[in-house]
């Protein structure tokens, strides 16, 4: 028995020893990041960052679309995928901590390891021309008036600009009438014509309509004002104690070696402030905010503990 033990113990050993040593010289072959949207300007954004990271990583970084079911096709293969640091996701954080609230997935929130954020939406909201209000205090004052009278348009039903509209209605103490579409794009083009009163969408797609007088630029949904929309408050400066900023980052399988997911976060700190990532972001209105790790797990954290709570008491069918 003591000599079964000491072979035991000694595989073992060489086990964490070959680990270890696998993990030191990560890494040894091509990385793939997964953007699980289809092609636009995330994966855009992906290739961007990866192009970076292969010259800091010395290997090849890869990017493969794989779009499905909101994004949780992608989140499913590498939640799923060997812990090994060489299959990554590319994505909008509500992948890990909206998208497990809202129906049964082949994955949740412990199975995506944060390996960094690199930068935050915003997300704006903007009124038709001619709406009853301009200001986010006379939006609120007016739909308290009129319970359901005011509509807004997101990207599709259970999406993250419906919910992000339903969280303001909550958190407003109002009531407004939800108009889904099939996208951001076709609901900014209903409230650029008028027919519907609010959208809510990244800045990308508002910030260019209300510049060029098509649209009124109520608020962003950050914690503060951005370098992207230095002009437009937050709805906490409008009395609304609310911020849905959307981290966009990285993740890597849970289990991943943490010197792996160190190597792999510095590599992204370096990408993130290159100067063709940082050209790419700011021409698609994008603030880049690179957090290692250790800080991106807190706020997603708290991000999946605020969805949790906030999900189950929303109309959402």
């Amino acid at each position: 028995m003591n000599t079964k033990l000491t072979g035991l113990l000694a595989g073992a050993a060489l086990a964490l020893g070959v680990t270890a040593a696998a993990a030191q010289d990560y890494p040894t072959r091509a990385i793939t990041i997964i953007v699980p949207y289809s092609p636009g300007s995330t994966d855009t954004m992906a290739r961007t960052l990866a192009e970076s990271m292969s010259q800091e990583l010395g290997q090849p970084v890869v990017v493969e679309t794989r779009p499905g079911a909101g994004g949780t096709v992608g989140g499913a293969a590498v939640a799923n995928a060997d812990a090994d640091g060489y299959t990554l996701l590319f994505a909008v954080s509500s992948v890990q901590t909206v998208a497990p609230h809202q129906r049964d997935l082949p994955y949740g929130f412990d199975d995506l390891a944060p390996v960094a954020r690199v930068a935050v939406g915003p997300n704006m909201m903007a009124a038709r021309n001619g709406a009853p209000f301009s200001t986010i205090e006379e939006l609120v004052a007016y739909a308290k008036e009129n319970p359901g009278a005011v509509s807004y348009g997101s990207a599709g039903t259970g999406g993250a600009t419906h919910i992000a509209a339903e969280a303001f209605a909550r958190a407003a103490g109002i009531e407004l009438f939800h108009i889904p579409f099939d996208g951001v794009t076709p609901a900014v083009a209903s409230t650029v014509a008028g027919d519907v009163d609010l959208v809510l969408g990244f800045a990308s797609a508002i910030l260019p309509q209300a510049e060029g007088g098509n649209l009124v630029a109520l608020a962003q949904l950050s914690e503060e004002r951005t370098a992207v929309a230095p002009d437009t408050p937050t709805l906490i400066e409008g009395g609304v104690e609310l911020a849905l900023p959307p981290n966009t980052g990285l993740w890597a399988p849970a289990g991943t070696p943490e010197d792996v997911i160190a190597t792999l976060s510095a590599a992204v700190e370096v990408a993130a402030s290159s100067e063709s990532f940082t050209t790419f972001t700011t021409s698609g209105l994008t603030a880049v905010d690179y957090a290692d790790s250790a800080e991106f797990t807190e706020v997603l954290k708290a991000e999946d503990a605020f969805f949790a709570d906030l999900l189950p008491t929303l109309n959402i069918e």
